[in-house]
């Protein structure tokens, strides 16, 4: 593995509260819905018709929005339920059946997406977008015969079905038509993605070309190794498998495995991909990371930390990202004190980020009680990100913590300032009014927090302002003695 990989790149920009939306990847399923639905109202009942189907498409063009906004913050429940609404407000539309569906290939949920492209194509016949969209969803299911089929209703060609043809023909051996049509597909289109995965198949059968008469199962793990970098994990998994049925010790062979399975959130299947290669290979760095990163997703901490620290051992790089996923098994067995070191290590070592510095000051912070050095990476991260509503919110959230309010009001308007929509600011100021005994001004400031949290799908930030409001507002009104939490973003 001398390039990095699909998922290696992920991981890279995984840190900090990001790395939470990425275990959602495992998802939810999509509840079928019934078709039954009220008669409509007689017609005097609605005299301004007009206005009413205005309404409607307001409705359904705001419900397809929020969706997309949900599903950009990671929040793949509510991206879903907002697009099941627009569906259900214009059942004839095609657009939010494939939402659906791409939502669901994003969260390898193969057969449901299948389903879901296929009501769109109902609605939208002959379109050959979403033909290749149901293509990789059977691709993804390892149907690999159905996908062959569906790719022939593409007429003309496009680039993208000349491009799956060619995977299709690489994997059922048929090296001479897949050099064809990657070739073909390389000069149809302007699709840079399909451009450089086509030119890395065809890469493959030129090293292979080069080193003549090579033994079957290389040409294999290579072809699969290209697949997994491609992101066609089906493909990748079964070419695997083939070249390990041959030469069981193939050492890269199982490594590509573990990693499809990793990519496809079979952690299991992972798991053993990466043990096996272990065993042929104890001290592999890459091995040892990704078996320890599937462990973290079976929640198998102890065996997680253990994997992360020998692959720093052996020399995996980069050091960043072993030290992020490390900090995050500390922290997910409770053991703070030595989480808060690799975490505040990973967000000074690579401050480009600058939600990196939530969680080591909500440690800093909250548990290990170190306000100082909270407020000295909320001066970092000011640095790294100058005038920032984010920058000036961190810093009165350490001011905060260090009792200095007059400077954290300062800080947490200025934030608002550059940002009226920042909800963490608004629940900091509502945490500085509270802990002033400003009592109404504190849930006014909790209230809004929530309810832009809810707009912007800032889930941990309204949890944390839902929080203190319910508990404010049934708190007798007297000025409260117990110390105030500090908003806490994990």
């Amino acid at each position: 593995m001398k390039n990095p990989h699909h998922f290696i790149r992920i991981l890279q920009s995984l840190t900090g509260v990001t790395i939470v939306a990425f275990a959602l990847f495992i998802g939810t399923h999509v509840s079928q819905k019934n078709d039954t639905q009220k008669p409509a109202a007689p017609a005097q009942t609605l005299p301004k018709v007009p206005r009413a189907k205005t309404v409607l498409v307001a409705n359904y063009a705001q419900s397809l929005n929020n969706g997309d906004i949900a599903l950009s913050n990671g929040d793949f429940e509510d991206a879903l339920e907002l697009y099941q609404k627009a569906a259900e407000v214009a059942p004839k539309e095609y657009l939010p059946y494939e939402k659906i569906g791409d939502l669901q290939l994003i969260q390898k949920q193969y057969v449901v997406a299948s389903q879901s492209f296929g009501v769109a194509r109902a609605l939208k016949p002959l379109n050959p977008a979403l033909t290749i969209k149901h293509v990789r969803s059977l691709l993804g299911e390892r149907k690999i015969a159905e996908a062959k089929t569906e790719l022939k209703t593409i007429t003309p060609t496009t680039q993208a079905s000349l491009y799956y043809q060619a995977l299709i023909a690489a994997f059922s051996s048929d090296s001479k038509g897949a050099k064809v049509l990657l070739a073909e597909s390389l000069k149809s289109g302007n699709d840079e993605n399909i451009k450089m995965s086509a030119q890395k198949i065809l890469t493959v059968y030129r090293d292979f070309d080069l080193a003549r008469e090579g033994p079957a199962e290389y040409f294999q793990a290579m072809l699969a190794a290209a697949f997994d970098e491609v992101g066609e994990n089906g493909l990748a998994i079964e070419t695997g498998f083939a070249a390990v049925k041959t030469k069981p010790d193939y050492r890269d062979a199982w490594i590509t495995i573990g990693h499809a399975f990793l990519n496809e959130h079979r952690w299991l299947d992972a798991e053993a991909g990466f043990t096996k290669a272990l065993e042929l290979d104890a001290g592999h760095p890459t091995s040892l990371f990704f078996r320890g990163i599937a462990r973290s997703f079976l929640t198998k901490y102890p065996e997680a930390v253990s994997d992360f620290t020998e692959a720093l051992h052996y020399g995996f790089k980069p050091h960043i990202v072993v030290k992020q996923y490390l900090a995050d098994a500390y922290f997910n067995m409770h053991e703070n004190a030595k989480a808060y070191p690799l975490y505040k290590e990973v967000a000074l070592g690579d401050p480009s980020d600058i939600n990196r510095f939530v969680r080591p000051m909500a440690l800093a912070i909250n548990e290990l009680k170190l306000p100082f050095e909270a407020a000295e990476l909320a001066q970092k991260a000011y640095a790294a990100h100058p005038e920032t509503a984010m920058s000036y919110n961190l810093l009165g959230w350490a001011a905060l913590a260090n009792h200095q309010n007059a400077k954290a009001r300062d800080y947490l308007h200025a934030a608002i300032a550059k940002d009226p929509e920042l909800s963490a600011a608004h629940l900091n100021l509502g945490q500085l009014a509270e802990a002033e005994g400003a009592r109404s001004q504190a849930l006014q400031y909790y209230d809004t927090a929530r309810r832009l949290a809810e707009k912007n799908h800032t889930m941990p930030i309204g949890e944390a302002a839902s929080m203190r409001y319910n508990e404010l507002k049934n708190t007798p009104s007297v000025e409260s003695t117990r110390p105030i939490p500090s908003l806490n973003l994990n």
